[in-house]
């Protein structure tokens, strides 16, 4: 049995993608660049705000990277659940887990990843909501999942990581902890099967019966 599950958020809680590249083309639009599909935001978004405001606007130039951010975030803090929406089966997971620890470990900052969960009624299942803003170094640095694996009082085998990227694979491979991948997020088919998770469902349907199966 499990006794810590760790969920990412972007693409894997939560399909975000409708809002953030809303946010994106906003800044954009008011920084005079032409939009982008959400096809191609899709590839910038796990490795935290700022990488993704740079992607965006293609420069690696600090101040306008700053600009951008400053014009991202506040647009994004506005229309934060105009599109959102759990996925399918999200609840029914996070209920199912109910009775052990859960936690939130995303490369997104704070206080955006803990409004949005409020605001989709689920913030009450987790131990914590860990930012990329915050005090451990973003994902795939291990260091925010074994501080929660600490608190918690879980072994590495007691854990289970689920994410929707490579980014979370390695994060789970370099913290010992297995990790299964959702393929309903972000990341691109070929590059999430070459990461090699421990295990790949479809869905939160699958996952949850798959929990049940093996008595997590």
């Amino acid at each position: 049995m499990k006794r810590l599950i760790v969920y990412d958020l972007d693409g894997t809680l939560v399909d975000t993608l409708q809002d953030i590249t809303n946010a994106a083309n906003h800044m954009l639009k008011r920084l005079q660049r032409p939009p982008l599909a959400a096809e191609r935001v899709r590839r910038f978004v796990g490795r935290g705000v700022a990488q993704l405001v740079a992607e965006c606007l293609a420069t690696d130039d600090a101040q306008r990277i700053t600009e951008g951010l400053a014009i991202y975030r506040a647009h994004y803090r506005e229309h934060l659940v105009d599109h959102s929406r759990l996925y399918p089966g999200a609840r029914e997971l996070l209920e199912h887990f109910r009775n052990r620890a859960q936690a939130v470990i995303t490369n997104k900052p704070n206080p955006d990843s803990r409004e949005l969960l409020r605001r989709l009624g689920v913030a009450d299942y987790f131990l914590d909501i860990i930012g990329g803003d915050g005090p451990y170094p973003k994902k795939p640095d291990p260091a925010a999942l074994q501080s929660t694996m600490e608190r918690a009082s879980a072994s590495a085998d007691e854990t289970l990581l689920i994410g929707d990227s490579p980014i979370d694979v390695e994060t789970g491979r370099r913290a010992g902890v297995p990790t299964v991948t959702v393929s309903h997020g972000l990341a691109d088919a070929a590059e999430l099967a070459a990461a090699h998770p421990d295990l790949a469902v479809d869905d939160f349907g699958e996952l949850l019966g798959l929990a049940k199966s093996r008595g997590w």
